[in-house]
């Protein structure tokens, strides 16, 4: 009778594209890209349909709509530095001495 469960290395495999999934969904730079891109579009909203002496309030200027404009803008970039580069994991080979996370000791 064959063993139906899967060698240890698929499941580590396995494991591990799990948790790159998670660090990419949880990028900070998705986070703040949405954020910005939320808020700017309601920005853009209250500049394009906002009563008229709301909008000329600032020397004549738009400030909601033009802060919004940047705003999408930031966060364009902040989604596009995302998913052009996602979060890779550190290779084996770099996580060598002693300790965790980015401060390591040098292996002696």
């Amino acid at each position: 009778m064959p063993d139906s469960t899967p060698p240890e290395p698929a499941r580590d495999e396995f494991d591990e594209a799990a948790a790159i999934r998670a660090a990419n969904r949880f990028d900070i730079r998705r986070i703040i890209g949405g954020l910005f891109t939320l808020y700017g579009v309601v920005l853009v909203v209250v500049g394009l349909v906002g009563a008229h002496h709301v909008k000329v309030k600032a020397s004549g200027i738009n400030v909601n709509l033009w802060t919004g404009i940047g705003m999408l803008v930031f966060a364009a970039l902040m989604l596009f530095w995302a998913f052009a580069r996602p979060v890779q994991p550190e290779p084996p080979e770099a996580a060598g001495g002693e300790g965790s996370g980015r401060l390591r000791r040098a292996p002696a």
